[in-house]
């Protein structure tokens, strides 16, 4: 694979305590990866993880507390439980279980989601593109999709 593989990156607000971490995330992302963030990833709705691979993301990533952390006390335990049964839906479709990664990052974590992100891009490499649901077409130039 010539080119980074795309990856949707849903980041939960509170996941990230370090201020360091925070800023390479909000502003200095690679360009292939795109963030969503969330109040918690309890409220990622699966449609979400759809959407981003039918616009052609080669994996997905979701990043959020760790289970005693979470602000919404139990919103990331049921964001796992909601979006690993909706992974099954997606593999069973031909979208592999690899490409969507669940990651809880402890507060006290420094540098882990820039280490989370390289892994999962080193994974992605060796997949190469998902580009059997791409269902969405690029607007060309001044145009628009009808």
């Amino acid at each position: 694979m010539a080119e980074r593989p795309g990856i949707a990156l849903f980041q939960c607000q509170w996941c990230l305590f370090s201020p360091t971490d925070q800023d390479w995330v909000d502003n200095h992302l690679p360009n292939n990866i795109y963030l969503t963030k969330t109040p918690c990833t309890g409220r990622i709705n699966p449609l979400y993880v759809l959407n981003a691979v039918q616009g052609g993301a080669d994996g997905v990533m979701i990043s959020g507390c760790l289970p005693e952390q979470c602000h919404f006390v139990t919103g990331n335990i049921t964001a796992r439980r909601q979006l690993e049964e909706f992974n099954d839906f997606l593999n069973h479709i031909g979208y592999e279980k690899q490409r969507v990664r669940f990651v809880w990052l402890d507060l006290q974590d420094r540098g882990m989601i820039q280490k989370e992100l390289a892994a999962f891009e080193e994974e992605l490499k060796n997949l190469g593109r998902a580009a059997n649901l791409v269902t969405r077409m690029k607007v060309a130039e001044g145009e628009q999709n009808a």
